[in-house]
């Protein structure tokens, strides 16, 4: 498989250069304090409230639906908010995605999750539609894009912390992708796999583009934020600071995020958590340029041992075939890190006691004791801790000293900062 070969080379060329140096820090004490099955607490000052909005963008035809109906989004938002007597909302609604997807599905996508959000175990720490909070003019804004079939509630822990800190964001649920699409209304859409097209099947062909359609949601939502700026039945309205807006996403999602930003100037940050594509965080453009914007990449550090003699055979090229190629790729991925106008970072962590679903709240849930619970709990904390710090000192201006190699920081290979680059003419 094509990349477990790639996770090889990426962790061979960086050992052989010697590209990355050792950051050490302690994160965040209390938020490694972890119980089975429960979400780590917020770790910022300010309570959290959450809403669920659901907007149409009337400029696409959705292809997939029956009747070619505009395109469709759900929106979760978490927020600073008052302190208020409301009950937590509810992590998942679970009920409506075992009667839209079945009990059976649903325990093949959770695994061992399954049981303490059926039972009610997991808890949140924001209530539902809380007043905004109290003296609090406006805020940073952030977007952000799940990982390929994922739904926003499924990163709760993180999306939780960011707004503990005075950031309003807004996660999309991206119709036809995520397993489930649920309405506020009860409406429901399931994911279907024609938006994943491997070859054309009518001309609207490209309009099934799976990023393109990631991307224009993220920037479609900025739209729509800024028209509900003065929509006082909206409790953040008249709160966001569209000077100061970022947008990240884990997997297929942090790849969307960083194309949104390439396409889009008003974003003015970008992270990618852990989507790579032939080990690239998103493509340079016809000129060789990524984005004008601060960009970072956190990922999973590739496994250090070469592939076997049989792996090689199977993909029928030789080591030194394989470490050209390899060569090649890494070079791209270090240009996309080095042509951004503000400069960018790039956050190793440890591969053999992480997974790609680290980024999302699923360890944290399906953690078979305290001790590999309390491991789930010190990942996601790292995570969270290089994310605030990114957007703290992109958006917000403070010092980040987590991104300047203070040290030590468990599960965290190494970190990596590439000064701002030049952009060149159009040849």
């Amino acid at each position: 498989m094509w990349g477990a070969r790639t996770l090889w080379l990426v962790s061979c060329i960086s050992a052989m250069l010697g590209l990355f140096c050792v950051a050490e820090h302690t994160v965040n004490a209390q938020s490694t304090n972890a119980d089975l099955h429960g979400l780590p607490s917020p770790t910022g000052s300010f309570n959290i409230a959450t809403v669920t909005l659901d907007w149409k963008d009337e400029t696409r035809l959705e292809l997939l639906s029956p009747n070619r109906d505009p395109r469709e989004l759900v929106v979760h938002i978490w927020y600073p908010a008052e302190k208020t007597d409301g009950p937590p909302a509810e992590y998942l609604n679970l009920k409506a995605f075992e009667d839209a997807l079945g009990e059976n599905r649903l325990r093949r996508e959770f695994k061992s999750a399954y049981d303490p959000i059926r039972d009610g175990k997991v808890r949140t720490h924001a209530t539902v539609g809380a007043p905004f909070m109290r003296g609090v003019r406006r805020n940073p804004l952030l977007l952000f894009s799940p990982g390929g079939g994922m739904v926003p509630e499924l990163y709760t822990s993180q999306l939780e912390d960011l707004a503990s800190h005075g950031y309003v964001v807004a996660a999309i649920t991206h119709p036809y992708d995520a397993m489930l699409t649920l309405f506020p209304d009860g409406r429901r859409i399931t994911g279907d796999s024609k938006r994943w097209p491997s070859s054309p099947s009518f001309p609207e062909e490209n309009n099934l583009n799976q990023l393109k359609w990631h991307t224009a949601d993220i920037r479609f939502v900025l739209e729509q934020l800024i028209r509900a700026d003065h929509d006082t039945s909206i409790p953040f309205a008249g709160h966001l600071d569209f000077n100061r807006v970022g947008a990240f996403g884990h997997s297929f999602g942090g790849e969307a995020a960083a194309q949104a930003c390439q396409a889009d100037r008003r974003l003015l940050a970008c992270l990618n958590q852990d989507g790579l594509e032939g080990w690239a965080p998103y493509h340079l453009d016809p000129r060789g340029w990524g984005m004008d914007q601060a960009f970072m990449l956190i990922q999973r550090s590739p496994p250090t041992e070469p592939p076997s003699a049989e792996e090689l055979a199977a993909m029928k090229l030789t080591l030194a075939q394989a470490e050209e190629i390899v060569a090649r790729l890494k070079a791209y991925e270090q240009s996309t890190l080095q042509n951004t106008g503000k400069g960018s970072y790039q956050v190793l962590i440890d591969t053999k006691r992480t997974t790609h679903m680290s980024f999302s709240d699923l360890p944290l849930l399906q953690a078979s004791g305290i001790a590999e619970a309390e491991i789930a709990a010190q990942v996601s904390a790292v995570v969270r801790s290089y994310t605030l710090a990114f957007f703290d000192k992109t958006l917000k201006g403070t010092r980040a000293p987590l991104l300047e190699g203070a040290g030590p920081v468990a599960f965290v290979d190494g970190i990596r900062q590439f000064k701002p680059g030049k952009p060149t003419r159009r040849p």
